[in-house]
């Protein structure tokens, strides 16, 4: 279940520089102070997912939820959009949200995690026992 490893973001050629900005900003800002929001989620060792404690809005699509009809491909999906001009207030709302959580660095438990030790030895990231479901 553990997903040792690294991400990469692409940027396609033809994405505004407000949008590549957005993204990068906002990918800076989840490194800097994704931690803060650890209590809000619960980790699966098993599959090495982690999910909201409040749940996922709607289930993630499925190839089993794709269908072909006569007028082509059929999915769940939506069409509601917003424009370039959210950005900053999304991204602002995201840091008033971080900063309203404080600085957890001495409040995030640390603690066994019950977990195995070939688990443990890949494990890179801080685990709060309490993200464990169970």
């Amino acid at each position: 279940g553990i997903k040792p490893g690294w991400t990469r973001v692409n940027f396609n050629y033809f994405i505004s520089d407000a949008t590549r900005d957005y993204l990068i900003d906002a990918v800076d800002l989840v490194a800097t102070y994704g931690h803060r929001l650890l209590p809000d989620y619960l980790f699966d060792p098993g599959t090495g997912l982690w999910r909201h404690r409040a749940g996922p809005g709607e289930p993630a699509l499925r190839l089993s939820d794709v269908r072909y009809d006569g007028s082509g491909l059929v999915y769940r999906h939506h069409r509601e959009r917003v424009g370039e001009e959210a950005l900053a207030a999304q991204l602002a709302a995201a840091r008033q949200l971080l900063a309203d959580r404080g600085d957890p660095a001495d409040q995030i438990e640390d603690g066994p995690t019950g977990l195995p030790d070939d688990f443990e030895r890949l494990r890179w990231f801080h685990l709060p026992p309490s993200c464990l479901a169970g």
